[in-house]
């Protein structure tokens, strides 16, 4: 394409399949004041409208790969849209939640809801550049919620400690607000997502390869703010960076190996699920996974909260 040429709907389709997360807003933004039109000659004038376009874009991210004829993409997004709006209409124009429409979403390309959309797009360095911009007590929940293993709206608010409706608050706000962080940021440098990632799983694999070898160094202390403490889902908790030292000490005395399982980095928060190996003569020293949510302040980990998974039937 020339320079100054404008683009037109089947190569920015084209392109957005390619992975080009600008073409895909471009497409978007192109075609927001028509969805929201008739959006609008659907569910009225209000909230309802806006939150139907931003379902419909949301829906678009993750089945942009389904379009077939790129050149009628604008039919393919509009036809997302009306199934949209006939759905919020069949549920009284109120949120529709997850738990009812989950299970629908890939073989429906008109999923409302969005969420499993985003699910769909945890591997999608754009999208983690996005949730950077969301705000903090935003992105934690949508990490969890998203892209985490323990994910109800339950484990959510004990993993947080927060309440079941704060949660789905926060959640309803996520939805709107990455749709439109995710237009705003297609000409960030998404890669740096992916570095963070990339860094972020690194240094915990080794901060755990050192406890497994019994090792705690200054250095691996370091990343602790002097104050920092550790939160658990009862209410107990630990102060202080000789403290944190001490629990993990103790652990390591007892022979407890920690075994990483998944990374999830953004933006001065990072969600670590692990699994916990116990020594054979102490089997249930620990449960046996852990969910870890670190939140950082000026560089160092400020807070971590502790979240045990139940064990699974039959374990004590």
């Amino acid at each position: 394409m020339l320079r100054g040429q404008v683009a037109g709907d089947a190569d920015l389709v084209r392109a957005a399949q390619g992975g080009d997360a600008t073409s895909l807003g471009l497409l978007l933004e192109r075609y927001r004041a028509s969805l929201y039109g008739k959006a609008v000659g659907i569910l009225g004038y209000g909230p309802q409208a806006e939150d139907a376009v931003h379902d419909t874009f949301v829906v678009a991210l993750r089945k942009i790969d389904a379009v077939r004829e790129p050149a009628a993409v604008g039919g393919w997004l509009h036809a997302i849209l009306r199934n949209v709006c006939l759905m919020r209409l069949r549920a009284g124009q109120g949120e529709v939640l997850s738990n009812e429409l989950y299970g629908g979403v890939d073989g429906d390309p008109s999923d409302p809801t969005g969420e499993a959309a985003i699910e769909q797009l945890a591997m999608r360095e754009w999208v983690w550049t996005a949730l950077s911009e969301l705000p903090e007590v935003l992105r934690v929940t949508a990490m969890l919620r998203y892209f985490g293993s323990y994910t109800s709206y339950a484990e959510i608010s004990a993993i947080l400690g927060v309440p079941v409706g704060t949660v789905r608050s926060r959640l309803a706000q996520v939805k709107a607000k990455l749709a439109e962080a995710l237009l705003e940021t297609t000409g960030l440098a998404h890669a740096e997502a992916g570095r963070l990632t990339a860094s972020t799983n690194r240094f915990f694999l080794e901060l755990f390869a050192e406890n497994n070898r019994a090792e705690i160094t200054p250095a691996s202390m370091d990343v602790y703010s002097k104050d920092a403490e550790i939160l658990w889902t009862d209410g107990s908790s630990i102060r202080g960076r000789e403290n944190l030292a001490a629990g993990f000490r103790s652990d390591q005395e007892a022979g407890v190996k920690i075994h990483l399982t998944n990374v999830l980095a953004s933006r001065d928060i990072v969600v670590v699920e692990a699994d916990f190996e116990n020594p054979p003569e102490d089997p249930f020293h620990c449960p046996p996974a852990i969910t870890q949510v670190y939140f950082y302040r000026r560089g160092r980990i400020q807070q971590i909260r502790f979240y045990y998974p139940a064990r699974p039937n039959g374990e004590d």
